[in-house]
């Protein structure tokens, strides 16, 4: 049983941090190394880290001044003497056996790395979402098969794979190797993305699970739910960091697509946002904000020749809508939209 690295980044999550950490701690798999990285927590986390300390020998804490999600686990990086590193956000948390099923898959695939599912789990419900590949090996030149499907679905809307670095297991020869970190989520707003073009290429092989017990929690002031002025502007940055990288590793041609339909996506999402939260920022600021995401050039070009055929209804019409800079129905239909997904 070789000896696994689990980095677990906190930030003001005093709320949810004993749950994540005692996830990890009821592991069937025990040869752990649980490295807390408190990233300048101004509530009682990182007390809370300290204490652990006392209940358990396996985990390490780590106090720094705050420099967000990134930087946090390239912290942890420095410290990993593991076999295989896994990342584990503090306001989620794992069921009993996620390391040692991602662990046993790697043996017995003879691959170097594991992605498996997760389930997302709602104040009122949970969603199970297993990898439409799970079940799959991929070996040789991986970066084909896996990376495009991080950029997002296809045209089905289904065949996509989960781009972020928690509920994976990945390979710290490869990342200690060649020097493998994190861009802060300040400069990229998905650094997951950024960091998987880097080291799936690396990879000589890599299975995908069927099993979705990472928890991925919907809770309130989460990075993907909370308000953010500049989120499809850094959205649009992330759009050609990645397309970049795509073209020098050939693979332009199978990203394209799929990356447009999340910029698109995340376009829908941007202008969700600035309506939901207009009454705190102001109607006048969130229409000048959705009339900048409209008028985005990038996205007026990839509109033009997008084919939504597979999206729902509800999308279809706010794209419609958005590609003729209808702004008036733009915001009518927000105001219902808040209700349901777009």
């Amino acid at each position: 049983m070789e000896l696994i690295s689990i980095i677990v980044p906190v930030y003001n999550v005093e709320k949810y941090l004993a749950r994540c950490i005692d996830s990890i701690l009821k592991q069937s798999y025990s040869n752990l190394e649980i490295i807390l990285i408190d990233d300048g927590s101004t509530d009682t986390s990182g007390t809370i880290c300290d204490q652990y300390t006392m209940k358990d020998q396996r985990i390490r804490v780590v106090h720094k001044k705050n420099e967000g999600l990134g930087y946090a686990r390239n912290s942890g990086i420095e410290l990993a003497n593991g076999k295989y590193i896994t990342f584990i956000d503090s306001d989620d948390y794992i069921g009993e056996k996620h390391i040692e099923k991602m662990y046993n898959l790697i043996i017995n695939t003879n691959t170097d790395t594991c992605l498996a599912g997760h389930t997302k789990v709602y104040a009122t419900h949970e969603e199970k979402n297993t990898n439409t590949c799970s079940g799959k090996v991929f070996y040789g030149n991986v970066a084909e098969e896996i990376l495009p499907r991080m950029c997002g679905a296809d045209s089905s809307g289904k065949d996509y794979i989960e781009m972020s670095v928690c509920m994976v297991l990945l390979s710290n020869d490869i990342i200690q190797k060649n020097k493998l970190r994190f861009k802060s989520e300040r400069e990229l707003i998905s650094e997951d993305l950024d960091f998987d073009f880097d080291y799936y290429p690396l990879s000589q092989g890599v299975c995908v699970s069927e099993i979705a017990d990472y928890y991925y929690c919907d809770n309130e002031g989460s990075l993907t739910t909370k308000y953010r002025k500049n989120r499809f502007d850094s959205q649009v940055v992330l759009y050609d960091v990645i397309l970049s990288k795509a073209k020098k590793l050939e693979i332009e041609k199978q990203c394209v697509s799929r990356l447009n339909t999340t910029l698109i996506a995340i376009a829908r999402y941007s202008i969700k946002l600035e309506y939901k939260f207009a009454s705190e920022n102001g109607i006048h600021n969130a229409r000048k904000n959705v009339k900048n995401i409209c008028e985005n050039v990038k996205l007026q070009q990839i509109m033009k020749e997008y084919n939504d055929k597979g999206l729902r209804k509800a999308s279809k019409i706010v794209n419609l809508f958005i590609k003729k800079k209808w702004y008036f129905m733009i915001e009518i239909t927000m105001k219902f939209k808040n209700r349901f997904s777009v």
